[in-house]
C-alpha cells in the first residue's frame, strides 16, 4: 500500500514538475487547441526562426549566425524553431552548411514579430541551409504543435530568450 501512494505522488507531482521547466516561448493554448506567439517585449521585435521537418536532410541542423560571428545563435533541427528578441533595426543573418552560406537581412520592428523559414536543400555532398522570409499562416500551416530547439543547441542569449528561469 505504502509504495502505491508512493507511486500516486509521484505521478501527480510530475505534471507540476514538468509545467515549471517548460519553455515559455509560444505557450500551447489547451482550449483553442493552438499556440499563443507572444508579443515581444516593451521597445523589442522579435524573430521566430523556424526548420520545416521531412526527410531531406532531415539528419543536418540549420545552423543560424547574426552575420559576421563566429558563434551560433541556435541550431534548428528538423521540425524545430526558437524565438529571438532584438532591438529595432537592421539586423543580418546567415547559415552555414558544408557547400555554402547563406544569408538575409531584417528591417526588425518594433512590436513586431518575423518570421524566418529554413529549408535544406539537396547540394552537391550535402544539404545546403537556405534562410527565407516566411509568416504566421505558413508556420503556423506546418506546425500544429510547435517544438523549441533543445536548451543545448542555443547560445546563452537565445536561450535565456526561450528558457527563461
Amino acid at each position: 500500500m505504502k509504495k502505491f501512494l508512493v507511486a500516486l505522488a509521484f505521478a501527480a507531482a510530475a505534471p507540476v514538475a514538468m509545467t515549471a521547466s517548460a519553455p515559455a516561448a509560444l505557450a500551447q493554448d489547451k482550449a483553442e487547441g493552438e499556440f499563443k506567439i507572444p508579443t515581444p517585449p516593451e521597445g523589442k521585435g522579435q524573430v521566430i526562426f523556424y526548420r520545416t521537418g521531412g526527410i531531406s536532410g532531415a539528419a543536418l541542423g540549420c545552423a543560424v549566425f547574426d552575420a559576421g560571428a563566429e558563434d551560433k545563435l541556435s541550431s534548428l533541427g528538423a521540425g524545430k524553431y526558437f524565438v529571438l528578441v532584438s532591438d529595432p533595426g537592421p539586423r543580418s543573418f546567415t547559415v552555414k552548411s558544408l557547400e555554402a552560406k547563406d544569408a538575409m537581412t531584417l528591417e526588425i520592428e518594433e512590436g513586431e514579430t518575423q518570421f524566418v523559414r529554413c529549408k535544406i536543400k539537396a547540394g552537391f555532398m550535402s544539404g545546403r541551409a537556405d534562410i527565407a522570409p516566411s509568416n504566421e499562416s505558413e508556420f503556423r500551416s506546418k506546425y500544429k504543435t510547435a517544438k523549441l530547439v533543445d536548451a543545448d543547441d542555443m547560445s546563452a542569449e537565445v536561450k535565456a530568450m526561450n528558457y527563461p528561469q
